[in-house]
This record gives structure tokens, sequence and C-alpha cells, in this order.
């Protein structure tokens, strides 16, 4: 299982920026990664310290400081909007973002969940000056299961969009096309190419892409050429909370 480690987003520099349109799954995402990181990476990968940003000041459902108590319990750090975990919609974020990125390196990772589209992007921004200073990595998601994201053009506007609101640079694009409970290793495959081509036009390489834990196997061996993570459904419904 080693080798599709490869494919997560979450590699040195330590400073990873995930970014994306809203529902590409970055939240879910940035959980897998993170809990990886922390729990799962090889030891010579592996920090002491691991924190994750959420800077999702728009969408008040999916969070990633919704899920505190599971980061918490994986001994992950969580910062990001002071009413994260209701529903309430504020620009105010936790203090300490700015000192979690400025000492972000090989003993403390820092993983930041940016807001869907620009309007999210801004509060990137915010930090700009502070990121710019030190190797970063912005991971742009795509998934093409999502009618807003489903063509290479409106990729490629959105890329152009969360940069200049960001006033950051991504480095390479990464899959995650799925469509959750339903989705098949076919589709994923299927992606591959359309994902790649977003990347190409962007001029940027494709790092990898995501499959459900139970059809990561399949995928890496149907795409030998690009890095595969396995995730776990992590992040749940307002809905599906309620049923678990």
């Amino acid at each position: 299982m080693e080798n599709l480690f490869e494919g997560a987003p979450w590699h040195a520099p330590w400073l990873t920026i995930i970014a994306g349109h809203y529902g590409v799954g970055k939240t879910n995402l940035s959980l897998n990664a993170v809990r990886d990181l922390r729990c799962h990476a090889p030891r010579d990968l592996r920090p002491t310290r691991v924190t994750l940003v959420d800077l999702d000041i728009v969408n008040p459902y999916f969070r990633s400081t919704d899920n505190r108590a599971f980061l918490e319990a994986h001994g992950i750090e969580v910062l990001g909007p002071v009413h994260g975990a209701t529903n309430l919609d504020t620009p105010s974020l936790s203090p300490g973002i700015d000192e979690a990125i400025r000492s972000a390196g090989a003993q403390h990772a820092v993983l930041v969940d940016v807001g869907g589209d620009a309007d999210g992007a801004r509060a990137l921004g915010r930090f700009a000056a502070t990121v710019a200073a030190r190797p970063y990595r912005m991971v742009f998601v795509v998934n093409l299961s999502r009618p807003e994201t489903a063509s290479v053009a409106a990729n490629l506007e959105l890329l152009h969009d969360i940069e200049a609101a960001s006033r950051l640079v991504a480095g390479e694009v990464f899959g995650n096309t799925h469509l959750k409970e339903l989705t098949t290793a076919s589709d994923i495959v299927a992606a591959a190419a359309s994902t790649r081509a977003v990347a190409e036009a962007a001029a940027l390489p494709l790092t990898g892409v995501t499959a459900p834990r139970a059809l990561a196997a399949e995928v890496a061996a149907r795409l030998p050429d690009v890095p595969v993570y396995p995730i776990d459904p992590i992040v749940a419904t307002p809905w599906e909370r309620q049923t678990r």
C-alpha cells in the first residue's frame, strides 16, 4: 500500500493549500490527508505536529471545523472560523493562523482547506504574504462529476479566479471525481483523461487522483501512470450525521 501514498497531497513542502470549487470534495480530501500524515505516513515523512487550517468562511455546511472531534482524536490541531461548528456565517477567523503558517516545516505540517471559488479564496489572500515567504504547495482539486466543474474551460477559469483572489499560484492539479457511494473504478478511470486535460491546459502536472479505499488497488492497476490516493468518507451531510 505504500506506493499509493505517492498520491497523497501532503508531501513536502509542508505548507499545503487545498483549493477548488464548492462540492469538489476539498474538505474530505483534507481530512484524509491530515489523518494519514499524522497516523499512517512513513516515519521519515511524519512530522511531530499537524495543523489543519479551515479558511472556509463562506459555506456553513461542509467545514473542516465541523469535524473537530475527529481531528483532535487523531492529535491534529484545528484553526478556522470562530463559529465554524455552527451554521452561522462569519468572516471571523481564529487567531494563530498566521503564526501556524509561519511555523510550517518538516516538524510542523500545515494544511489549509480553502473555501470554494474566488470568494472563498479571498480569505486565503489575507495570508498571501506569509504563505509566499516560504515554500508552499497549492493543489487545485478537480471533480468532473460536479456540473459547475464538468469541463476543462470551467476548471481553467475557476483556477485563474482562485489564483487572482488568493494572490497565490497553484502548482498542480489533483483529481477527486466521485459519485459518493455510487462511485465505481470505471468512473475514476474515465475521468482521468479529462482531469489530465485540465492539468495540461493549465500547464501544471497532474499529481494524483483519489479513489475510495476499496477501489484504490483496481484504479491503480488501470491507471499505472497516475498516483492513486485511497480515501475514506469522513465528511457527512447534516442528514447523514443524524442517521449515524
